[in-house]
């Protein structure tokens, strides 16, 4: 990367990299939406909300957090933040001025949202965590995926002597206006023509015109034997966003084919887009749901097991590779059959944000301290002869917090080192605000459930955005379930409580508690 006058700038785009990368792990992924989006979700719950779908108070909820939001968010202007603010004392009615309201803030928001960045970061202040997260929510909230928008930066990066945070912001608006979603053709095929009672549409390709179609889109021909093929129109802004949708609309079909035959559905696992050179794998996009602590305890195939924590399990796997709306109840499901009681469903999304807040710094040291062993070896013995991670974060934390940390290679790891020291210096509000993140994302996950279930609403504006910043969350929450069980033999609900009483006594006079704040006594 080329050096900036303001080396803030360099952790900024270094950090949204890291946001739009699939392979952060989820102490360092993008946990929320954008506030472009929020708007677009308030607007829709109010009509939910109408036709008994949502409750009040989930919808009090969100503009709640939607008002907190904008009002910290230096993209908006005095006077807009105002107007939105007069407008959320009380729920809009479906529409309504206050409701319709909502629906043109976002609009004009969105229209020049890269460049009110661009402007913010200009004059050399501002927050590069709240930078990188709102970018980088907004851009892909917006249709793109993760991976063209890494190529789109690094790709413009060495053209930028020196680097200028606002330039690349002021290209990135360029591209979401000349890039809109439009409509991208993706051939899925099939080895044998599929079972349907009325035979194959007209509008499918048999034989040669499957070869043809191929041809005719540059592909290479080679070894492709297809019975059959559908050609599908997905809407995207860019190829890689096309196959993420074809894969889900295939997945779609399979379902619906097994159902409705009992065969499965003879899919050839390649997807052909056209505009791209070569083939994609059909296999289905993973969200990054991890519980890791399966493997750590050699549990996997442990007869050993609890019905209500391995249910819980098997209901999560929906939510790393199902079709959204399958991901979404069996995720769901998972979370309240574990974490809520009876007559609240909805206090599992906090329960569950308390467990994955607790777990966050571990997370972190966890990390710092093995790229410190990597990096010095043999300078820090006591951290070579720490026999746990606990007491490696412990070493780590000292380090930090009394800043005698060693410098690390990656600008990520020192944007981590930086986090982490604020962090120590006020755990309490540190905490609080990491929690209140968390908690949006699972109570979004629990509103999404209500739509699919109780609206049949299959295409609401978060279902997507919402998968992708929660699934990796989950993992982390039911990854501390498991090991509360197996280890600490904690009830999940008792390990709950503890994750509130650890959160609520945190205090800057002990930093390091942090580090331990779901272990024993």
């Amino acid at each position: 990367m080329n050096p900036a006058v303001n080396p803030l700038e360099n952790l900024a785009v270094v950090r949204l990299l890291e946001f739009l990368s699939d392979r952060s792990p989820w102490n360092r992924s993008l946990w929320g939406i954008g506030v472009v989006l929020a708007l677009d979700e308030l607007y829709e719950a109010c009509a939910m909300m109408a036709h008994g779908h949502l409750s009040e108070a989930s919808v009090k909820r969100i503009m709640s957090s939607l008002n907190k939001r904008v009002g910290q968010h230096p993209g908006f202007t005095a006077v807009e933040k105002r107007l939105l603010n007069q407008h959320l004392q009380q729920v809009p009615r479906p529409d309504g001025v206050a409701h319709y309201t909502i629906r043109q803030i976002s609009g004009i928001v969105s229209a020049d949202y890269l460049d009110r960045w661009a402007r913010v970061v200009a004059t050399g202040n501002f927050n590069v965590e709240l930078f990188a997260r709102s970018v980088a929510g907004h851009l892909l909230d917006a249709g793109f995926s993760g991976q063209y928008l890494r190529d789109f930066i690094n790709a413009r990066l060495p053209h930028m002597a020196p680097f200028s945070l606002a330039q690349l912001c002021g290209e990135l608006q360029q591209e979401m206006r000349a890039s809109p979603l439009r409509d991208i053709e993706v051939m899925l095929a099939f080895g044998a023509v599929p079972r349907m009672r009325s035979g194959v549409p007209a509008t499918w390709l048999r034989g040669s015109a499957v070869t043809d179609w191929l041809r005719l889109q540059g592909f290479d021909t080679t070894g492709v034997r297809a019975a059959a093929a559908l050609v599908l129109r997905v809407r995207a802004r860019d190829l890689i966003g096309a196959a993420h949708v074809a894969r889900t609309e295939s997945d779609r079909y399979a379902a619906r084919t097994l159902l409705a035959t009992g065969h499965p559905l003879n899919r050839i696992p390649k997807l052909w887009i056209a505009g791209s050179t070569s083939p994609v794998p059909l296999d289905h996009d993973r969200r990054g749901v991890e519980v890791k602590e399966l493997y750590r305890e050699d549990r996997i195939f442990s007869p050993e097991t609890n019905q209500s924590v391995d249910a819980a399990l098997e209901l999560l796997a929906h939510l790393d590779g199902s079709s959204p709306t399958a991901a979404v109840a069996g995720g769901w499901g998972a979370i309240e059959g574990l974490l809520a009681p009876s007559n609240d469903r909805s206090s599992a999304a906090d329960n569950l944000a308390g467990l994955v807040t607790c777990s966050f710094p571990r997370a972190e040291l966890t990390r710092l301290a093995h790229l410190v062993e990597q990096d010095f070896p043999g300078v820090y013995p006591d951290l070579d002869a720490a026999t746990s991670n606990r007491e490696r974060s412990r070493i780590i934390g000292g380090f930090i917090f009394a800043g005698h940390m060693p410098a690390l290679q990656g600008l990520s790891d020192q944007a981590a080192v930086m986090r982490m020291h604020k962090l120590f210096l006020n755990p309490k509000v540190g905490l609080d605000i990491i929690r209140d993140v968390i908690s949006d994302s699972f109570h979004r996950l629990y509103r999404q459930r209500n739509l699919i279930l109780h609206g049949g609403k299959l295409d609401s504006v978060a279902l997507t955005p919402g998968l992708r910043t929660v699934a990796k969350l989950a993992g982390a929450g039911m990854d501390r379930v498991t090991h509360g069980h197996y280890v600490q033999n904690l009830k999940p609900l008792d390990l709950v409580a503890k994750a509130h009483v650890a959160l609520a006594l945190v205090d800057a006079g002990n930093p390091l508690a942090c580090v331990e704040l779901l272990e024993t006594n």
